[in-house]
């Protein structure tokens, strides 16, 4: 009994802001054109789940940051994990390519791994706006060994009236579009 009350007392004393994280829906689609024809990959290619390497517990987490709106004071998560949007955002850019995914056993894989996200409020052309940058390791596996890899900077960038959730997805586009377009990363592929 003591110790519920000391935790309460201890809580009580906290502003409830500093606790309080943003939920965002991000309801990702890659409705881009990116232009490139995969069908005429070499290979079947198989896109593993995402990895995190970030040093949260909050699988949902997109940043910690806090923006000063006075609500997201402990950052802002997602409707669900961060790792399976991005996975997800890898398949719907290469199956708009036509590329051949296959669930697993594919003759390469794609891995990836966040390394970090983070946001902070910048002004474009007078207008306040959220800047998302996520660092992303990619690696293109195959046959035991790692032919190609880069760290992939999906950085998004949104007035503040869109919200969040719209920052992730501008960063989630230009991930996809700076693998996509990469001429080293296509010799390798196609």
């Amino acid at each position: 009994m003591k110790m519920k009350t000391l935790l309460f007392l201890c809580l009580s004393f906290l502003p409830l802001s500093s606790l309080a994280i943003e939920d965002v829906t991000v309801a990702y689609t890659y409705e881009g054109n990116h232009g490139v024809d995969l069908s005429s990959m070499r290979f079947t290619l198989e896109i593993p789940h995402t990895t995190d390497d970030r040093s949260s517990d909050n699988p949902r987490l997109i940043t910690s940051a806090d923006l000063g709106n006075g609500v997201a004071n402990g950052g802002y998560q997602a409707e669900s994990n961060l790792t399976s949007i991005v996975q997800d955002a890898l398949e719907q850019g290469f199956t708009k390519g036509n590329a051949k995914i296959v669930d697993n056993e594919g003759e390469m894989r794609l891995a990836s791994k966040i390394l970090n996200s983070e946001a902070t409020l910048v002004n474009r052309a007078g207008v306040e706006s959220i800047q998302l940058t996520m660092r992303i390791n990619i690696q293109l596996q195959g046959n035991g060994r790692t032919i190609w890899q880069t760290t992939l900077f999906g950085r998004g960038v949104v007035p503040t009236n869109e919200g969040m959730g719209a920052a992730v997805r501008a960063g989630l586009n230009r991930m996809i579009g700076e693998l996509i377009m990469d001429d080293y990363f296509l010799a390798e592929i196609l």
